[in-house]
């Protein structure tokens, strides 16, 4: 039985960029990809990253000609549910092909060192005498494989096959996402029937959780949707927005149905020998359930963690947990403290008053910056929400949404500020976790 340094459960992305950064640093890394290289990579066509994410990530940066890239766009609208008062943020963006940019990813981690195995499906872990994991049982075709592991790292997608086979109390949330901890999107590839509606940027419309934007045809575009609970759902809304929002007409070229976590991430995402990344962990952004560049982060903290473990051959979760802290403290924070705000907000606010909010100008571009997962200060949000509040008090509409937009801010601040006082050890742990499950049920689920 072959041993390695890290096996990792997923070629997608996050076990890509993993597998990548991990190779680089010297360490024998192998990848478990249950699907084809064909396949990897195809839940959707477009994606995007951020301009400024390339650098801050290292990522490599695809230019038009490259097979991953698709497009390129700078203007970014948010609009109100009459689309009468657009406001445009400038945020560089540009469009990718996840097959090939994933395959990219792929290609890379190889060059750096590690093995990649496609149709090679995890079956379950291996574990020593004390019931710790200390490797992998795969399948790839009629042959059972066996790979020892200093460290397992499941990076499966929502399918989390490693996070749900851990053995029972092994320290990780094993529980399944409920219809109304998921994000149902729909994607209509479509072309336009106007050259004067052709796009230069996207339009955002938090009312209906909804946008359109360029895609890798100049002559056409994305119009997604996405709603908690079900497809059927998604449809209503969309529905609700083609009554209201004259969309330019377009010829319907094909329709994506996908599933994103819609929820905290898990409190804990190692174990002893053990890791979780991406979807796995539910490390999506709170505005769009978007996780390629959410999960990347994570990884760039982990990987001096991973790292040291490796070497001390220690890698127990006392050893790991540290990443943990890191993470819940940073970016958990922050998209906790948004995911409570949204949900407040888009439960409480109605038609009349997002359409006031923007015709007044309370919506301000901080705010707005907050909503598509921009990293601002907390208290520049809660000055923005302050801001929102004061200008719907003073346009006199409904006296329960205001109520109900300051409880939010309230919930806001208090699971921004448990984030913040994470444990530094497993020690007080549980309780923590406890005082989050209660708050996070003050928060509840978007509608």
């Amino acid at each position: 039985m072959k041993t390695f340094d890290l096996v990792i459960i997923g070629a997608g992305t996050s076990g890509a960029y993993l597998a990548w950064r991990m190779a680089k640093r010297g360490f024998s890394v192998l990848v478990l990809e249950q699907l084809s290289r064909e396949k990897v990579g195809t839940k959707y066509d477009i994606f995007h990253i951020e301009e400024k994410e390339f650098e801050r990530l290292e990522l490599p940066r695809p230019i038009k000609g490259d097979e991953a890239w698709a497009f390129e766009f700078e203007k970014n609208r948010n609009a109100d549910p009459k689309n009468l008062f657009p406001k445009c943020q400038i945020n560089p963006t540009v469009g990718l092909h996840l097959h090939a940019y994933t395959l990219l990813l792929n290609d890379l981690a190889k060059e750096a060192g590690a093995q990649i195995l496609y149709d090679c499906a995890f079956q379950s872990f291996l574990t020593d005498e004390c019931g710790r994991i200390c490797g992998v049982c795969a399948k790839q075709g009629d042959e059972t494989l066996r790979f020892g592991a200093q460290i397992v790292a499941d990076c499966s997608g929502m399918a989390a096959v490693g996070r749900k086979a851990l053995p029972a109390g092994y320290g990780i949330d094993q529980t399944a996402l409920s219809d109304d901890e998921m994000f149902y999107v729909v994607l209509r590839y479509v072309k336009f029937q106007n050259a004067a509606d052709y796009l230069d940027g996207s339009t955002f419309w938090a009312y209906y959780k909804a946008w359109i934007a360029p895609c890798a045809d100049p002559t056409g575009a994305i119009i997604g949707i996405g709603a908690c609970h079900s497809f059927e759902n998604a449809e209503r809304v969309f529905a609700e927005l083609q009554k209201t929002i004259a969309l330019p007409a377009y010829t319907l070229e094909k329709i994506e149905r996908g599933r994103t976590p819609y929820t905290h991430n898990v409190y804990s995402m190692v174990a002893d020998r053990f890791f979780v990344s991406g979807d796995a962990g539910n490390l999506t952004k709170s505005a769009n359930g978007e996780g390629v560049t959410s999960s990347m982060v994570q990884i760039r903290q982990a990987e001096p963690i991973l790292s040291r473990a490796i070497q001390r051959g220690n890698a127990s979760a006392a050893a790991l947990w540290e990443i943990n802290r890191r993470y819940n403290t940073t970016q958990g924070a922050e998209f906790a403290l948004l995911r409570a705000l949204l949900v407040g907000v888009v439960n409480a606010a109605g038609f009349d008053e997002f359409q006031y909010a923007f015709e007044s100008g309370i919506v301000s571009d901080e705010l707005l910056g907050a909503m598509n997962g921009a990293s601002v200060p907390a208290k520049r949000i809660f000055d923005a929400i302050k801001g929102f509040v004061s200008g719907l008090a003073g346009g006199r509409l409904r006296t329960a949404a205001i109520k109900a937009v300051l409880r939010a801010a309230g919930n806001a601040a208090q699971i921004y500020r448990h984030y913040q006082r994470f444990p530094k050890t497993r020690d007080g742990f549980e309780d923590w976790c406890k005082k989050a499950d209660a708050i996070y049920e003050k928060i509840g689920t978007i509608r």
